[in-house]
């Protein structure tokens, strides 16, 4: 029943986003719904979740689903989710996100994974224009 309100909830939330009623929408209950999501042990549910993430990360504030997406990005065995994860830490700006990633570049086995994570870390670091020479990452080329 709980999981069944939960879909319910987004739904309605995304028709009414869909039908150009932006305005109307309860950006705080959407949050709260979007890091709930995250509790419900449905992969497809954390994926559908992250997508919204991404598409509306601007107007939400899910700063408390950080530590599931770090788990997903980490456990996830398909790497497809674990880029849509890495995609999801970027758009949440989230300053403890950025420094485990910037940590876990060295451990990376996955070469598309860990060139991502680079860029992902520099754009974020430029971004806040704090940048100081320990925050960058080095970019290897194809070649190396």
């Amino acid at each position: 029943m709980k999981h069944l309100l939960i879909f319910l909830t987004c739904s309605l939330l995304l028709v009414g986003i869909s039908f150009g009623q932006a305005e109307t929408t309860d950006w705080d209950q959407f949050s709260v719904n979007l890091v709930n999501a995250f509790k419900i042990p449905n992969e497809g549910l954390h994926t559908s979740a992250m997508c919204m993430i991404i598409r509306y990360a601007d107007k939400l504030d899910v700063d408390d689903a950080v530590f599931d997406i770090v788990r997903i990005f980490r456990s996830n065995k398909d790497t497809r989710v674990r880029q849509l994860a890495l995609v999801t830490l970027y758009k949440m700006q989230n300053a403890w996100a950025m420094d485990f990633l910037k940590r876990h570049y060295k451990f990376e086995d996955n070469e598309t994974i860990r060139k991502m994570n680079c860029c992902i870390v520099n754009s974020y670091y430029a971004s806040k224009k704090t940048t100081q020479p320990s925050d960058t990452l080095k970019i290897y080329s194809l070649q190396e």
